[in-house]
């Protein structure tokens, strides 16, 4: 592909993979799937980026499947008009096996009345053998005990010091691969740098490839590495930077609407690494703003609109480094 061609194209589409072979996965996953067989009802759990999504439409390229985003589509008419119905119905095209699956994308987004909805859905068809459900989350505890209990949850995040070595090494030779590909040099220490600090997110990290290829950036050095560490460096920046409420108030909620929990996520995670870099003479108040955050991410759960902790939890943040 030609540089004209890539720069009019999505790094995240055009390394997306295709196949089994091509995903970067855990031995213990990947040893689940050999051969692409598809045992019993699945649920992908792990964060964002991390191939869940990818992983259950390749486990079902060879099937008749139908693909729901459950973040999208939450109703229990979705189940009633589209789960039942394409279960029922003979393929109008034929597959390799005769194998249907349904993918619940984004399955910790569904309402209550999804889950009831869709829990006698299973039942209903559990004794086909034909017919497979695979959800994906990155949040379990969202999901009700009742259906995490049909299926069987793989965890895509590490369980062990030597899973995570194993998985950050493989995901450092992919990049390193990528690279290749694109002429770029990447430094030993950066490609360290680089893998740790987006890990397990490899679409992040091949996001913030095309940022650097965009840039004309060929040669990446680990203070390149430093300038992108972030995924949400915008909420951060912000919240340093603009004292304004109303702009805040209409970027989070423009912008982050969609992406609370996330969100909250890495202003627990990231945010302190981030004070460190940027703000070291703040560093003294990293423990508060923890300590403020893990309130914000357990009240997300109470309040009518999540929006409105991911807001408060922000204003409070600045409160606290504005503080003397």
């Amino acid at each position: 592909m030609s540089n004209e061609s890539l720069n009019n194209y999505l790094f995240t589409a055009k390394y997306r993979p295709k196949k089994l072979d091509d995903i970067v996965l855990l031995d213990r996953i990947r040893n689940e799937f050999i051969g692409g067989d598809i045992k019993q009802n699945y649920i992908f759990l792990g964060p964002a980026g991390c191939g869940k999504t990818s992983l259950a439409k390749i486990l079902a390229n060879d099937t008749t499947y139908l693909y729901i985003n459950v973040s999208d589509e939450s109703s229990v008419d979705v189940i009633r008009t589209k789960i039942s119905e394409f279960c029922l119905s003979m393929p109008i095209v034929s597959s390799s096996t005769n194998m249907k699956v349904v993918i619940l994308d984004e399955m910790d987004g569904a309402s209550d009345q999804f889950y009831k909805a869709l829990r006698g859905t299973i039942e209903k068809f559990t004794e086909n053998a034909n017919i497979r459900f695979i959800g994906t989350c990155n949040y379990i505890n969202k999901i009700p005990d009742p259906i995490q209990d049909r299926f069987m949850c793989i965890n895509f995040v590490p369980a062990t010091k030597k899973e995570e070595y194993e998985l950050l090494n493989k995901y450092a030779y992919h990049i390193i691969k990528i690279c290749k590909e694109l002429n770029i040099v990447i430094t030993k220490d950066a490609i360290i740098e680089f893998v740790k600090k987006n890990f397990p997110s490899m679409r992040s990290m091949i996001s913030k490839l095309q940022t650097f290829y965009d840039k004309g950036i060929k040669n990446i050095s680990i203070d390149d590495i430093k300038i992108l560490n972030y995924s949400f460096v915008d909420v951060f920046d912000l919240i340093f930077n603009n004292t304004n409420p109303i702009v805040n108030y209409k970027v989070i909620v423009s912008q982050y609407a969609d992406k609370v929990d996330d969100v909250l996520y890495s202003l627990g995670i990231d945010l302190p690494n981030y004070i460190k870099d940027n703000y070291p003479n703040m560093v003294n108040k990293i423990p508060q703003i923890i300590i403020e955050v893990a309130n914000y991410q357990s009240q997300r759960y109470q309040v009518i609109d999540p929006i409105i902790s991911l807001l408060a939890c922000v204003f409070k943040i600045q409160k606290i480094i504005n503080s003397h």
